[in-house]
């Protein structure tokens, strides 16, 4: 006879299986905003995000959760959005942060210590779409990540993107894996944040 483990109920079941958020709009929420210098040597802003209403609510920390319980201080913090923010990235960085104020009424002081933190807990519209990428097996699997960030109110009359496919005959190597995919509105990532284990009220760090 096999005995039930004590929690078995509770604990949630680790088969494998990567578990993935459909494309469409979501209302999502801001976790942690911060600056960094991508290794192209362009200043970005980074937003870290969740799913804040519906079904998906808090799609990325449960998903954070299940990858610290099996991998600990490698899990990674899959919820991320990089913009550049000078040349071309300006106009793009505008319309985020537009888009950030008029979701939650409130106008973003600039150039003021510490006002990255005023934008945690704020709402924006994201749309997600699917890109599928040549895996290092050699598959071609799909991701879904956030494509364009909108108004909460502008979700209503934005259109969610077709899959975007490989192209036939697309060489090994030649399309990014997710963690170092990039949204078109910026040129280059750094790939997927680590946050170690015990990241608390201090922060989640990027470096």
């Amino acid at each position: 006879m096999i005995k039930k483990p004590a929690g078995y109920d509770e604990a949630q079941a680790y088969t494998g299986e990567s578990i993935q958020l459909p494309k469409g709009k979501y209302v999502c929420s801001i976790v942690q905003v911060a600056t960094q210098t991508s290794q192209n040597g362009n200043e970005q802003f980074v937003i870290l995000f969740d799913i804040a209403e519906g079904e998906h609510k808090d799609f990325y920390k449960k998903a954070f959760e299940a990858a610290k319980a099996q991998n600990g201080k490698n899990a990674k913090w899959k919820g991320v959005f990089k913009q550049n923010m000078d040349g071309k990235g300006t106009s793009w960085l505008k319309g985020i942060i537009t888009s950030i104020e008029r979701s939650n009424n409130f106008t973003f002081q600039w150039d003021k210590e510490g006002n990255e933190k005023t934008l945690v807990g704020k709402k924006f519209g994201g749309i997600f779409r699917r890109r599928q990428f040549e895996a290092n097996d050699g598959t071609t699997p799909f991701v879904t990540e956030l494509w364009r960030i909108r108004s909460v109110a502008g979700l209503d009359e934005a259109e969610v993107p077709e899959d975007e496919l490989l192209s036939v005959g697309a060489q090994s190597g030649s399309r990014p894996s997710p963690a170092d995919a990039a949204p078109p509105s910026f040129t280059d990532s750094d790939g997927f944040v680590s946050i170690p284990e015990g990241a608390g009220d201090e922060g989640i760090p990027f470096m």
